[in-house]
């Protein structure tokens, strides 16, 4: 289990040190992630930062939506809590390809075309998820770069939801079925984690912070079957981790 089991730093982690920062993400890998999870967005001109609402008041100095800001001004902010910078996509990939793999969650529309594009010219989108709300945008980067794999947050699902996933038979080839598949911590039961094994679909969890005991929550849903988990807290990696090899 411990060889092929997802330990996720979501957002790198969100506790202690201020998300989506390349100390974050640090921190995740040192602590024994596999995989970090990160946001992607589009800037006024063009370029790709790593943030996940679409404004920047809650996690930065600005205000405003991101949209209207152009690289340059970005540069200029820093995040609330521990003033770090906010990433430059192609400087995240820069500085930890080789150390973990990433799963990119495509927050703005359009970004199915480019970015797995960009990736490509560093010779990583065999290292990357890519991940979204959106079904077939999914199924359309799939069928560009086959050898990618594709992970679907069924939980804010826009074009398939969880009930069209109970429903779906076993080896139906008449949808187009992601790699793998995510949802919310509180709404994961033994029937979503059967119904995607039976389809050859790996399950993630998400969303821990809620539970005053996040460490057993997490374990009761690796029994069930979860293939991986978003860890919020990076100091839970090396626990699960240590659990797991004793199992």
């Amino acid at each position: 289990m411990n060889s092929k089991f997802l330990y996720i730093g979501h957002r790198g982690t969100r506790t202690d040190i201020d998300e989506n920062t390349i100390p974050a993400f640090k921190k995740a890998i040192e602590f024994g992630s596999n995989y970090i999870e990160f946001d992607v967005r589009k800037t006024k001109d063009g370029e790709f930062v790593i943030l996940h609402d679409t404004t920047l008041d809650r996690t930065t100095s600005g205000s405003g939506l991101l949209k209207d800001y152009n690289l340059e001004e970005i540069r200029k902010l820093t995040t609330l809590n521990n003033n770090f910078s906010i990433p430059h996509l192609v400087k995240v990939l820069l500085d930890l390809r080789g150390k973990v793999q990433f799963i990119i969650e495509l927050k703005d529309d359009g970004l199915r075309k480019i970015i797995p594009k960009l990736i490509q010219k560093y010779s990583l989108l065999e290292k990357c998820i890519f991940s979204g709300r959106l079904l077939r945008d999914l199924r359309s980067i799939k069928k560009q770069y086959p050898q990618i794999s594709t992970c679907y947050n069924i939980t804010k699902g826009k074009d398939f939801s969880i009930k069209d996933l109970m429903n779906l038979a076993k080896n139906n080839r008449n949808i187009f079925k992601p790699d793998l598949i995510s949802l919310k911590s509180t709404l994961i039961s033994v029937e979503f984690i059967d119904i995607c094994k039976q389809n050859d679909i790996l399950s993630l969890a998400w969303d821990f912070l809620q539970f005053k005991d996040p460490v057993s929550k997490i374990k009761s849903l690796i029994k069930l079957g979860i293939d991986g988990i978003l860890f919020d807290d990076y100091k839970n990696i090396p626990i699960i981790k240590s659990w797991i090899n004793h199992l």
